[in-house]
């Protein structure tokens, strides 16, 4: 199966905004353990501290993809990253790997199979990213969290 992708270059660089701002928090308060693991990587450090965890069948959703962390904090509208570490690509001498963001409707995989990838399938349409940050937004204020407020807008 394809990966299905909804983004185009701002919404992409706005989630990793989005992604930078809890982990550097983190960071700043981190240990000699927390910081051998942004050593690491920062994904790692979050995937420690219970903010990640690897998601199981990424790779039926994502073609060519070698490993998944998927955000836990919400049941709904969480960020994933999906890595293609036979992706690379140098850019200006650093060797760099793809990385897939995206925010699915569902925590749960059965829920975001059945609900969002078969029913995308079945349309023919993609993931709105408008319902997406409604569902992160609610998501949000449920848990008492800031405010989900991207350095830009949908039009």
């Amino acid at each position: 199966m394809e990966s299905h992708r909804f983004f185009k270059r701002p919404w992409w660089v706005g989630m990793l905004l989005v992604l930078c701002i809890p982990l550097r928090g983190l960071a700043q308060q981190a240990n000699q353990a927390d910081a051998a693991l942004a050593r690491a990587g920062a994904l790692a450090l979050a995937a420690a501290h219970g903010e990640f965890a690897r998601e199981q069948g990424f790779a039926l959703f994502h073609k060519g993809a070698t490993d998944s962390y998927k955000q836990v904090q919400f049941g709904e509208a969480n960020v994933q990253l999906t890595f293609h570490a036979d992706d690379t690509k140098a850019i200006d001498g650093l060797q760099c790997i793809k990385m897939e963001p995206d925010i699915d409707y569902f925590k749960d995989l059965a829920a975001h199979a059945l609900l969002e990838v078969v029913s995308n399938g079945i349309s023919g349409s993609l993931t709105d990213p408008r319902q997406v940050y409604v569902l992160r937004w609610i998501a949000g204020r449920h848990a008492g969290v800031p405010e989900f407020n991207p350095p830009y807008i949908i039009t």
